[in-house]
């Protein structure tokens, strides 16, 4: 009527489990922590490397499309500056006058009117105004200055 006991005997023992201590498993498993960490490391910095690299063809993509905005403004102006050239009521005169150590050349260039285009002279700042170019319904539109940002150096990477 009580519970039955297990007779100690050879067959007892079968089902015990055997713990064996391997001095290299365990370094293994203590070193694995260091291990991890050090390849945790490495991919975090291989992630910045990786976004570092991809700001800089970024930045290079801009600069590009910045050069080649300024390329066809530059190009416009020449174009506009060929179109000034109905402006010129006379050709340019040269005259030469020999003296007796050397040549002088003198090129008369006075008939050129390149103020109405606003090529040559003087303008007048934004706050004074003569009322000119309110009466004329001119519109002056000022362009903000951009500056390229310096390159800077490698933020994320110590160098020592």
């Amino acid at each position: 009527m009580g519970r039955k006991k297990n007779k100690k005997g050879p067959g007892g023992r079968e089902g015990r489990l055997v713990v064996t201590f391997d001095e290299e498993r365990r370094r293994e498993y203590l070193t694995g922590f260091h291990k991890r960490k050090v390849e945790r490391r490495k991919a975090a910095l291989e992630e910045i490397k990786r976004k570092l690299k991809e700001e800089q063809r970024k930045m290079k993509e801009e600069r590009h499309q910045e050069y080649l905005k300024m390329l066809s403004e530059r190009e416009e102006a020449l174009e506009e500056a060929d179109e000034l050239e109905h402006l010129v009521t006379s050709r340019t005169e040269s005259v030469n006058i020999d003296h007796p150590n050397h040549i002088v050349t003198v090129t008369t260039i006075s008939d050129l009117d390149l103020s109405g285009a606003r090529q040559l002279g003087l303008t007048t700042p934004m706050g004074k105004t003569d009322g000119s170019e309110e009466e004329k319904g001119e519109e002056v539109v000022n362009k903000p200055v951009r500056t390229m940002p310096k390159k800077s150096r490698n933020p994320f990477l110590s160098e020592k």
